[in-house]
């Protein structure tokens, strides 16, 4: 397996990822998701987010297919927080075929070493709180839970 850094070329590969997570994660926990959006927008996303310094996109590969992705990015300095830098996991998603490889763990590594490298001092992801197995994932990988986000839906 091997991660490396996503190019133009990786654009199609990029959105079928995107529109996975979003089917399996978003359109599972979430019906306020729209679930076509990476269909609509991912690839001119994506082309944005491989061109732009502060963000990094991840394609992991097993031969020569693409088997997952991950998207991150390093905020400015932040006053509130001592002038630090944070960073932080825009999403993540792993083929089932290739889950329980390490796949999404060296994904995640890599992503720690640009954070660093960036003068990050922290990494944060969020996970639906029902979404078990992400949570896991994250713990096993040092991870800890530091809020709660509550969401009240207005109706028309």
């Amino acid at each position: 397996m091997q991660v490396s850094v996503a190019v133009h070329a990786d654009l199609d590969e990029l959105v079928r990822l995107e529109s996975q997570l979003f089917r399996d994660d978003a359109g599972v926990h979430d019906p306020q998701v729209d679930v076509s959006w990476p269909t609509r927008h991912g690839r001119d996303d994506f082309a944005r987010l491989i061109d732009l310094d502060s963000a990094l996109v991840l394609v992991a590969r097993r031969e020569s297919v693409v088997a997952g992705h991950l998207v991150g990015y390093v905020t400015a300095p932040s006053a509130t927080r001592f002038g630090r830098r944070t960073a932080e996991i825009r999403s993540l998603y792993v083929d089932s075929a290739s889950r329980a490889g390490g796949v999404g763990q060296a994904l995640v590594g890599r992503f720690k070493a640009w954070a660093r490298a960036n003068d990050a001092t922290s990494i944060s992801v969020t996970s639906y709180v029902a979404n078990h197995g992400a949570r896991a994932f994250y713990a096993r990988l040092g991870f800890a839970e530091r809020s709660v986000v509550f969401q009240a839906v207005l109706e028309d």
